[in-house]
């Protein structure tokens, strides 16, 4: 038996004898599935005036010894970024020169390719010989 997914249109075929028959809707996946409902049950969730409030409504309520956040990402990734000019990759890591977490200036930030790499710094570092 042939349908169509109820979200994008796309022709399903289920066997004659299938449960999901009875359904009122069909989805050719799960993805698709998700869709719909979060349009129809939410369909304001998470756009960009909801992140704001979230976040405005967040700010100031935490001790302040963790590194600062926007949108839920750490502020220093999202510098490096932008100072870097592209994402960073998995396993990059980013360096506060003046190892103070609060301060995610470009001048602060220095990103190394992997956590052994940062090590290594740190190691030379504590001997005296890293620039």
């Amino acid at each position: 038996m042939i349908t169509v997914c109820a979200y994008c249109g796309s022709p399903i075929e289920r066997p004659a004898y299938s449960r999901y028959l009875e359904a009122s809707r069909h989805f050719c996946n799960r993805t698709c599935n998700l869709k719909m409902m979060n349009a129809e049950l939410n369909p304001t969730r998470m756009t960009y005036s909801t992140r704001v409030k979230i976040r405005n409504a967040r700010l100031g309520t935490g001790k302040g010894k963790s590194y600062p956040k926007l949108f839920g990402r750490h502020l220093h990734r999202v510098v490096a970024e932008i100072k870097i000019g592209r994402k960073l990759m998995p396993g990059e890591v980013v360096h506060h020169e003046n190892e103070n977490k609060r301060n995610p200036s470009p001048e602060n930030l220095r990103v190394f390719a992997s956590q052994s790499e940062h090590a290594a710094w740190h190691a030379k570092k504590k001997r005296g010989d890293a620039k």
